[in-house]
This record gives C-alpha cells, sequence and structure tokens, in this order.
C-alpha cells in the first residue's frame, strides 16, 4: 500500500508540475524562482535500451522536458546506468544552446559523470565552481566518448532528439545538419538551483566628506560579493540613480568601481543619495544606498589670528576702513557686525571681488559722522560674523581709542615790563602753542585784571603762533596799576590750554644822581620754587634823625620753574584692555603740560595690586604706557581684573602723580587637547556596548566653561557614537569582524568644543576579533544508504561545516559522538568525510543507525548535526550512496502511521454516508417513539406509561445507543 500512496502522489506531483511550468511559462523565463528537475524525471524508468550496438554517442534532446526555462545553476545530475555499461566508465552531461542569430549552436558546458553504479540510478554532485548554468532555451545532451553508459525508453512526440558521432569534442556543432529523430525518452535529468543574488559588502552606508574636497576625490569604493564562484568576474553594476542631485555631483568608476567627485562642480552641503545594482548573469540582482552626506566647512576668518586690534584717536568722524577681513571659504560668504549701538558698520569694500577659497571683499568701517568720546568709552569690544549659509564662524575686534591731546601753550605764564609812557602799539609778547594732533589752534584773552581793552592778541605769521599787542595810547598810569594779568585760552576743537601773562607798569623816573649812597639788598629767605615774576620794593633811607623816601625798586624772579601737570588723568572711567592682547600693544599715552619748555621729564608708574607691573609698561621718556613686551595678560590667572597705577613725571626739581585705572576685559579663549592622540580597544558586539574611559586630557583658559565632545571617523559613518556631555564612546550598530569588507581598525578626530572654539585630537579604535560564532553543518541532519557490506575505510559521504568567525577563531576540528551505538562504526577524516571503521553485517538488513558529528572550534564552541545511515532490505552488494536529506517516505516509521490515519479518516467519511442512507436521505429527526412526548410529561405520567407498558408486554423498554430507530 504504501508503494500505492507513492505512486498516486508522484503522479499527481508530476500533473502539478507540468501544469506550473505551463502557467510559468511566459512570465519567469530569466531566472530561476527554485530547485527544480529539468530532463527525465524518473531516470530508472527510461532503462528499456542503450546505443551500446550502435555508432551513436552524442545525444541532443529536444523534448521540452528536456528544455531550460529560467537560468540558474546545475547542482546535480542523475542518470540511469546501462546493465551493459563497465562500472567506472565516464560520460560527458551537457547543455547546447543555439546563438542569438539562431544559425549556430554552441556548447554551453558540460559535466564529467563516472558511472560506478551499473543498472542503477547514479547521482553526481557538481561542486560549486564547476557548475554549468544554463539560459532560457537551454537543451540538455551528453557525449558517451568512453562508451555506451545512459539508457532510454521509448516516448511519446515527434521531434524528440537528435543523435551523431563525434570523433572529438565539440564547442559548437552544426547539429541543425542533423536529423530529428522521435519518440525516445532518455535517463538523465538535471537539478537546477536558482543562482544567488550578489550583494554589496559594504552598502547600505553613509560616508561623510568637505564641500572643499576637490574633483576626482575617491569618495567610496564598491564592494560586492556572490556566494556563487562561477559568478566571479561576471558581475555587473548598473549605472547608479538618485532621487535627488547626487548624479549632478559624483560619478561612478565602472572599472575600479570607485565613486568620484566630478569635475566643475561645486558641491553642496547635505546628503545625497546614490543607489546601485548588482546583477549577475541570470538578472539576479540587489540594490543599496549610498549616503554620501556633505559636510561645510565654516569660514575662516584669518585676518583676525594676525590683526584683531586697532587704536584710532577720538577725533576721528570720517568714515575709516579699520580692518580688511580675509575669510576663505569655497562658498560666498557674508560678513555682519553684531554689536549694537556702536558707531561702526561691516560693509562690503567698494570694488572688491569674490574669489573661490577666497573672499576680502568686507571691511571693518568707522561710521561716517562717528562722534568718539574717549572719556565716556575708551575702547569698543565688536562681535562679528561671516556665514557662508550653512555654518557661522564668530569673530572680535577691539577698537582703541586715543584720547585728544590738548593744546600746550609755550612760555607761559610770563611778565614783561613795560613804560607807562608808552604811547605806539607794542608786541609784548609771541608766544607758540603746540597740538599733539597738529591741528590748527585758536587763542584769545579770556580775561584781563582789571578790566581794560588795550591788550588784544592776534595770530603771529607762524603756524600756532599768537602776539599779544598792547594798543597804541594806552594811557598807562603806574600810580593807578602797575600790572595787568591777562588770561589767555587755546583751542584745538575739542580740549583747550589756558595760561596768564603779566604786563608790568614801569614809572616813569626822573634823573638821578650816581654817586648817591646806597644800601645793600638781600634775600630773606630762598625763592626756588617761586612763581610771582617780580616785587616791588619801597626804600626808606634813615640817619636815626630823619627819614627819606619811600623810594621804589622792582626786583624780577629769573629762572622760575613751572611744576609739570598731567592734564589727562584722571579718567572718567578705567580703560578697559582685553586679555591676550599684544605684547608691548600702546593702550594710553600720558599728556602733562610744563611752561619750562626745556626741561627734561622722567615718567614711573606703581600698581596696586603691586603685579600690575608684570602686565604693563610706562615708557620713561615720554609716559607712553603699554602691555607688557613679555608677559601675557590673562583674565584667569591675573590677581585682580582692576588694576589703579599711579603715574608720576618729574622734571627734575618738581613732579606731579595721577592714577590711571584699567580693567582686563576676559576674551573667550579655544579649548587646548594636551594630550593629541588616544587609543581604544573594544570586543565586536553590539549596539549600545560602551567603550572604556578616554580620559581625556585638555585644558581651558576661560573658566566655568562648558565642554561639549564630537567626532568624525571619515567614511566610517555610523559606527560609533560620543556622548557630548562626556566624550564616552559606545558602538552605535552591531560590528562584526567576521563579515566580510569589515574594518578591525578606525581612525577617528575627537573634536572638544566651548560653544566658540574648537580643537582636535586623533583617535584610533581597535575592534578585537571574539569567538563569537558556532560552527554549524550545512544540514541538520544527513542521512545516508549503505550497503550492509560496504568497504571499510572508504569515505561514504561528507559532512560540511562552517564557521563564521575568522583567523584562529575559525577553525574547527570534526568529531563523532557515537557513544549511543556501544561501538565504534563509524570514523570521520579531518575534512569531514565520514568512513566505515568496523562492518554494518551486526546491525543487519533493514537497521537504521543514528549518531552525532560535532565540529569544534579554538574557543571550545561546538555545533552538531545528526547522521541517519539507512541499510537498505536488499541483497545487491552496490548501493547509491546520497549526501541528502531523508525523503518522507523514506523514514521508516512514517507509511506506518500514515496507513494508521488513512484507515481511520476512511471510516469518519463512510460512516455519515451510511447514517444518511438509512435514514432515507432526510434530515427530520428520526429517535425513540415517544421521545418528544416524554419530554413534556408529568413525572407521575410517565411513570403510569411505563406501568401500562409492562402490564401490556411483560417486557421493560431498553434503548441501545448503537441501534437507529425508526419512526413507527
Amino acid at each position: 500500500m504504501q508503494l500505492d500512496i507513492q505512486k498516486w502522489m508522484m503522479i499527481n506531483l508530476r500533473f502539478f508540475f507540468i501544469f506550473a511550468l505551463v502557467v510559468n511559462l511566459h512570465s519567469v523565463k530569466s531566472q530561476c524562482a527554485s530547485e527544480h528537475n529539468i530532463g527525465e524525471p524518473k531516470t530508472k524508468d527510461e532503462d528499456k535500451s542503450d546505443y551500446s550496438k550502435e555508432t551513436v554517442n552524442a545525444v541532443l534532446n529536444l523534448k521540452a522536458q528536456y528544455q531550460f526555462q529560467c537560468c540558474g545553476f546545475i547542482k546535480a545530475w542523475e542518470i540511469f546506468v546501462s546493465k551493459d555499461s563497465v562500472a567506472g566508465r565516464n560520460v560527458k552531461v551537457q547543455v547546447w544552446y543555439k546563438d542569438v542569430a539562431g544559425n549556430d549552436w554552441n556548447l554551453r558546458g558540460e559535466n564529467i559523470i563516472e558511472g560506478t553504479n551499473v543498472k542503477q540510478v547514479n547521482v553526481k554532485e557538481i561542486s560549486t565552481g564547476f557548475r554549468i548554468r544554463p539560459f532560457f532555451g537551454d537543451y540538455i545532451a551528453f557525449y558517451e566518448y568512453a562508451g555506451s553508459v545512459i539508457t532510454y525508453d521509448d516516448g511519446g512526440g515527434t521531434g524528440d532528439y537528435k543523435i551523431a558521432t563525434f570523433t572529438s569534442d565539440h564547442t559548437t556543432f552544426d547539429w541543425d545538419s542533423v536529423g530529428v529523430s522521435n519518440n525516445r525518452d532518455h535517463a538523465i535529468h538535471a537539478r537546477v538551483t536558482p543562482s544567488i543574488a550578489p550583494t554589496f559588502t559594504n552598502l547600505d552606508d553613509t560616508v561623510a566628506i568637505s564641500n572643499n574636497d576637490v574633483a576626482g576625490t575617491v569618495v567610496f569604493s564598491l564592494a560586492t560579493i556572490d556566494t556563487d564562484p562561477e559568478d566571479v568576474g561576471l558581475l555587473t553594476i548598473a549605472a547608479p540613480t538618485s532621487p535627488d542631485s547626487a548624479l549632478t555631483y559624483f560619478e561612478l568608476d565602472h572599472i575600479t568601481l570607485e565613486v568620484k567627485i566630478k569635475s566643475g562642480v561645486s558641491l553642496v552641503p547635505g546628503d545625497h543619495l546614490m543607489e546601485f545594482t548588482v546583477s549577475d548573469l541570470c538578472s539576479k540582482s540587489s540594490s543599496s544606498i549610498l549616503t554620501i552626506r556633505v559636510e561645510n566647512d565654516p569660514p575662516v576668518i584669518t585676518s583676525l589670528s594676525t590683526s584683531s586690534s586697532t587704536t584710532i584717536s577720538e577725533d576721528l568722524s570720517s568714515e575709516t576702513l579699520l580692518h580688511t577681513l580675509i575669510v576663505t571659504d569655497t562658498q560666498p560668504t557674508t560678513c555682519r557686525l553684531l554689536s549694537t549701538g556702536v558707531p561702526f558698520v561691516i560693509k562690503r569694500i567698494s570694488g572688491s571681488t569674490t574669489f573661490i577659497m577666497f573672499s576680502a571683499d568686507y571691511g571693518i568701517f568707522l561710521s561716517t559722522g562717528a562722534s568718539l568720546d574717549y572719556e565716556a568709552q575708551n575702547a569698543y569690544v565688536l562681535d562679528l560674523s561671516c556665514t557662508d549659509n550653512y555654518d557661522d564662524t564668530a569673530g572680535i575686534y577691539t577698537v582703541y581709542l586715543i584720547q585728544n591731546e590738548p593744546p600746550s601753550i609755550n612760555g607761559l605764564p610770563r611778565a614783561t615790563d613795560i613804560q607807562e609812557d608808552v604811547i605806539v602799539e607794542t608786541t609784548l609778547y609771541t608766544f607758540s602753542v603746540t597740538d599733539p594732533e597738529n591741528t590748527v589752534v585758536t587763542c584769545s584773552v579770556t580775561a584781563i585784571t582789571p578790566t581794560t581793552n588795550i591788550i588784544f592778541m592776534k595770530p603771529s605769521t607762524n603756524f600756532n603762533e599768537f602776539d599779544i599787542i598792547l594798543q597804541s595810547n594806552p594811557s598807562l598810569r603806574y600810580d593807578l596799576i602797575r600790572t595787568y594779568r591777562i588770561d589767555i585760552q587755546c583751542n584745538d576743537g575739542r580740549r583747550s590750554d589756558s595760561s596768564v601773562f603779566f604786563m608790568n607798569i614801569l614809572r616813569n623816573k626822573p634823573p638821578v644822581f650816581l654817586n648817591l649812597q646806597t644800601g645793600e639788598i638781600v634775600l630773606k629767605r630762598s625763592i626756588e620754587g617761586e612763581f610771582i615774576p617780580a616785587y616791588d620794593l619801597y626804600v626808606y633811607v634813615t640817619d636815626g634823625k630823619s627819614t627819606t623816601g619811600p623810594r621804589s625798586l622792582t626786583v624780577h624772579v629769573l629762572d622760575i620753574n613751572y611744576v609739570p601737570v598731567i592734564r589727562n588723568l584722571p579718567l572718567p572711567s578705567a580703560l578697559v584692555v582685553s586679555e591676550n592682547s599684544a605684547l608691548g600693544l600702546s593702550i594710553f599715552q600720558v599728556s602733562i603740560q610744563d611752561n619750562d619748555g626745556a626741561d627734561t621729564h622722567t615718567y614711573t608708574m606703581t600698581s596696586s595690586p603691586s603685579d600690575g607691573v608684570l602686565y604693563f609698561d610706562i615708557n620713561s621718556a615720554n609716559g607712553l604706557v603699554s602691555t607688557s613686551a613679555s608677559t601675557n595678560i590673562n583674565f584667569e590667572g591675573v590677581s585682580s581684573t582692576s588694576f589703579t597705577f599711579t603715574i608720576t613725571v618729574t622734571d627734575t626739581k618738581d613732579s606731579a602723580s595721577q592714577n590711571l585705572s584699567i580693567s582686563i576685559a576676559n576674551q573667550n579663549e579655544a579649548p587646548v587637547f594636551t594630550k593629541k592622540a588616544y587609543a581604544l580597544s573594544v570586543d565586536e558586539g553590539v549596539a549600545g556596548t560602551t567603550l572604556a574611559d578616554p580620559s581625556y586630557l585638555y585644558q581651558d583658559g576661560d573658566n566655568g566653561d562648558t565642554h561639549t565632545f564630537s567626532m568624525t571617523c571619515a567614511s566610517n559613518v555610523g559606527y560609533f557614537a560620543i556622548a557630548p556631555a562626556t566624550g564616552l564612546i559606545t558602538l552605535a550598530t552591531d560590528i562584526d569582524v567576521d563579515a566580510a569588507g569589515s574594518a578591525t581598525s578606525f581612525t577617528c578626530t575627537l573634536v572638544v568644543s566651548d560653544g566658540s572654539f574648537t580643537d582636535s585630537a586623533s583617535l584610533t579604535i581597535t575592534v578585537n576579533n571574539i569567538n563569537d560564532n558556532t560552527p554549524r553543518f550545512s544540514n541538520n541532519l544527513f542521512t545516508y544508504y549503505l550497503d550492509i557490506n560496504y568497504p571499510l575505510n572508504t569515505a561514504f559521504g561528507s559532512t560540511v561545516a562552517t564557521d563564521a568567525d575568522t583567523g584562529t577563531f575559525g577553525n574547527f576540528i570534526y568529531s563523532i559522538d557515537q557513544t549511543s551505538l556501544g561501538t565504534e562504526t563509524f570514523g570521520i577524516q579531518t575534512n569531514g568525510d565520514l568512513y566505515l571503521k568496523n562492518s554494518l553485517t551486526s546491525y543487519g538488513y533493514g537497521s537504521s543507525i543514528s549518531f552525532t558529528v560535532q565540529a569544534t572550534d579554538t574557543g571550545s564552541l561546538q555545533g552538531t548535526s545528526t547522521i541517519f545511515i539507512v541499510i537498505p532490505q536488499t541483497t545487491t552488494t552496490t548501493t547509491t550512496t546520497t549526501d541528502r536529506p531523508i525523503t518522507f517516505w523514506e523514514y521508516p516509521a512514517n507509511p506506518a502511521w500514515v496507513i494508521v490515519a488513512g484507515i481511520l479518516g476512511l471510516i469518519i467519511m463512510v460512516l455519515p454516508c451510511y447514517m444518511c442512507y438509512k435514514n432515507g436521505f432526510s434530515c427530520t429527526w428520526r429517535g425513540r417513539p415517544g421521545d418528544y412526548r416524554e419530554r413534556i410529561q408529568e413525572s407521575s405520567e410517565i411513570r403510569n406509561t411505563q406501568n401500562n407498558n409492562t402490564k401490556g408486554n411483560g417486557l421493560s423498554p431498553t434503548w441501545k445507543a448503537w441501534k437507529w430507530y425508526e419512526q413507527q
């Protein structure tokens, strides 16, 4: 019965296969979707005859069942070997096709089969790398160059095959010249398996590049893999497609498989997607996405690194270019001033031109009509920004003001004598005015004491010189007014200087005798430091009895020393100086006034706190205050951010002192890695794995700055993630170094940022290969059919195991666990081949044996598979050995339970039919007589009825479950 069921299933399967083939004939012509046989399904049924009695040795099968319907690989051949053949005789099984033009027949490929088992089915598994790739429309043929091997039998139809006699191997043959023969099926078929679609080993992926990269730069190199070794060198990659503008900027070199930047393009920052498709000769293909992330390089303001400040006079009011911003970027840049309410502006320099990689067309200008006031604000810290519309770069530029120095009146105060009887216009004195800015000075008489209008002033012939003039006929009277004080003020338009001039009136003296006795007049005290230019002495002469006088004597004090005066200190507010200002930067000019024009002055300076003199110097000769020539100003390192300097000027006789307050302004300073290279290692593993703490070493001159971390790893995007706050690194994706094309070392760039400035360091991450894959057998169950007399120490099958680990962890050894057998019946070689160590006779015909094979790698991980040995119930001395999974019907237990299940199913199907037949094929209830009535009777009525029935026939009614009651 088992054979009948198998035959019935085979007939139905054959019918289904033919039906499916017809349905899909036109829809699936290029690719094989699943494994199937092409040729005679049951080769053993075609064993009637062979070509041993003919000269024919080449056969081309033209029947539909021998024609390939799709593209794939022949993984196995099955033939039935003739009884007249010789064991070990070879036959070449072939695939032929007609060229596109339909003219010539060509040999697609061939395999050699050794007819080992005579008068039996012989199966030849074809190793990968040697498989024939048939295409749609190809035909099966064979060439029995060593003698007849394959059998045939009668078959229906016409145009079945062609036969020829080859004297040698042919790669082309004119089969069209050979007549067609009919009604013959040959015992051969090919097992066709689909080709495996090739894939990209390094896609999908994301690669990051700079928008400054140039044409021809290799962005990415494609790598493919195909598990079909026959496809090596035959894969094709189609022209890439893109949902965006990626093809505008990038191209694929089909020879090197490199993705490059096109020439003549300017990269636009953002993600650009390219889809690539790789196909084999069967048109099996796969597609993957390459995302090219063009990262923008922000503008670089190079000019601020060499010049970040300037000094201008507070007198400046016209538009003035203070600084030219030199900005480098591949994108056009614009610059703007972020500071508000300041008399400065950033704008394009007239006539400038923008170049790629160099933009120098913006400048920092003093605004037209600016009103600068040193006393109100002595410095401006300008915040600015340059942008390329993708990223901004901030900068700081400082403008220091130089205070306008007032004019200095030279040679005053001074006094001159004039006779009271003068009548002509007289120039009393000519003085000069020095202005540090060399501007035109105006001078005027602001007051005359006592009040008079006989004295005036006018410009002299030389620049900034003025004459003090007494008008004609001044009517001077010594007895009424002896001295006039003239107050003079000179102004340069912003600041002024004042001084005084004294005009002493001399009496008109009568003639005197020169020989009169005179007295000696002496000084009573020192007149050093005296500022009164003249004294009138009244002299009396007495002889003790009478007195003569008074007579007047005027004494003029000469060489009066005037004390120098510091005119521009103290300041109304502290002078602001930024930290990290250039060494030796001039910040303040001390201005003095000394009416002794020939005096030499010396400047000194002390500080509170005392360490201020470490950061600032004063020129002892000219009073110019500047930053130290050797010590940098660090806001975070100074003892105080406010210093008071006492500046003293001396003319060797007298001195004057004033205070200068300086405030240190904090500036943001870039963080700096003090250790520039780091190395970490991590075992291959899953996303989220945290690497060891890198222990970054960096410093930032700014106290309290918050720092964030980021990293880039060139084209290796998406493998690692960094925590911005801590800098700890984790795996962003699963990393398996055993996968083809996987890297074990990654070079990354670390970046630390304080929000405005950054610094970078290198990081090398090594991914360690670990033993994370267990060896795996190609099948969980291997079934072999062995004759009970199979020879010892002869291989009968191969168990193939693989280990996905690379390196030493990928090595493993085979072993057998056959303890359940009680004896070492089987052995296994180092390549996984199984052989017989002891005879099978002790197990008997029809027996089945199972044991376990093991593959253990160097890390002690072990994979297993079950070996199932079937000893057929036959006395044939030779059998076919196949390495394939046991079929459903070949497993001994399956036919038994299928038979039992079939019988039960038959009973279940027949019983309802019989019941319907007995019931007259009616759906009316035909239960026991009175069954419905009994249900509605009272219990007393039921008892009465039962009693009556008992009395009537003398029998107790009995209901039998198995009996079918019909209606009475």
